[in-house]
């Protein structure tokens, strides 16, 4: 088996959606090919430590196939492409998990999130006192922008606040949705590699999967996909009890950032496919049903 052959072509194949959401957001190759530069710098300067060797521009080039020059300045300008730390979004995800677990904001012993005021003097139960209690860095008014704009929060008619989900979810394509695709991929991507090393086959992550292996019939596909929501958004919350019940650190005490992941999945049979279609003529029309038509001047 040619193993490089196997990687090009699985990489071939994880790429199409990448640069569907590319294309659709108005970049070039252009700009991926050199965000492609630094992540083969970055990555080869993390497998050469692993290995124990010393990190040279000479080795980096041999490495990635990229010339001196090439390597040089993608090591004197990565900030381009460093994700920023999202604070507010982790700020507000902290806050509506502490809305739900946490009293006093929290109704005992039935477990439901309290309606809150927004700040009220003679109150402690407050969206403003949630937010400077368990984020005391984090701006109230800046918090609660994130989570209604990401429909996690609604007012009422009598000004109270009240939590829709659990969950909190970034709303339409924002920096906050494009860390954290990068995040969620990236992690899952990190967690496949360590499987696939001699170490990760007896030592490795958590990673499975259920697969419908003879499929779900189209009539069935609405029952599938909510009991799949009831199942693993319960999961999830446990798991997440379990995290604030047993292991919240203490104050300066060291901590891994680790957490677990579920998502669902729907495969197209044209996602398997890797040849091209027929190219249209550039003056062909097409129409919203997929249809052509070509028109000549």
């Amino acid at each position: 088996m040619d193993i490089k052959a196997s990687l090009l072509a699985a990489v071939r194949h994880m790429l199409i959606p990448i640069a569907r959401i590319l294309i659709r957001h108005g970049v070039a190759y252009g700009d991926f090919e050199e965000a492609a530069r630094h992540a083969f710098v970055k990555g080869a300067d993390s497998v050469l430590r692993q290995r124990r060797i010393a990190v040279t521009l000479a080795r980096l080039s041999v490495v990635t196939g990229l010339t001196r020059r090439e390597v040089d300045r993608v090591m004197i300008s990565p900030a381009q492409f460093a994700l920023s730390t999202p604070s507010d979004w982790i700020a507000a995800a902290h806050v509506l998990t502490a809305w739900h677990t946490q009293p006093p904001f929290v109704l005992a012993p039935v477990g439901v999130p309290m309606d809150l005021e927004y700040e009220a003097s003679d109150s402690r139960t407050t969206f403003v006192e949630l937010v400077r209690t368990h984020v005391p860095t984090a701006d109230p008014s800046l918090v609660l922008a994130i989570l209604v704009t990401a429909g996690a929060v609604k007012q009422d008619e009598r000004g109270l606040l009240h939590p829709t989900t659990r969950t909190f979810v970034a709303g339409e394509l924002s920096e906050i949705q494009v860390r954290y695709v990068a995040r969620t991929v990236r992690r899952f991507l990190d967690t496949l590699d360590i499987n696939l090393s001699a170490e990760g086959r007896t030592q490795g992550r958590f990673e499975r999967s259920v697969t419908a292996d003879t499929g779900v019939p189209i009539r069935m596909y609405g029952q599938f996909v909510a009991h799949i929501r009831s199942t693993m958004q319960k999961t999830l919350e446990q798991i997440d009890e379990w995290i604030t019940d047993k292991a919240s650190p203490e104050a300066g005490e060291p901590v891994l950032w680790t957490g677990v992941g579920m998502y669902h999945w729907l495969e197209q049979p044209e996602d398997l496919d890797v040849a091209f279609r027929e190219l249209l003529p550039d003056d062909a029309q097409v129409f919203d049903d997929g249809s052509s038509n070509s028109k000549r001047q």
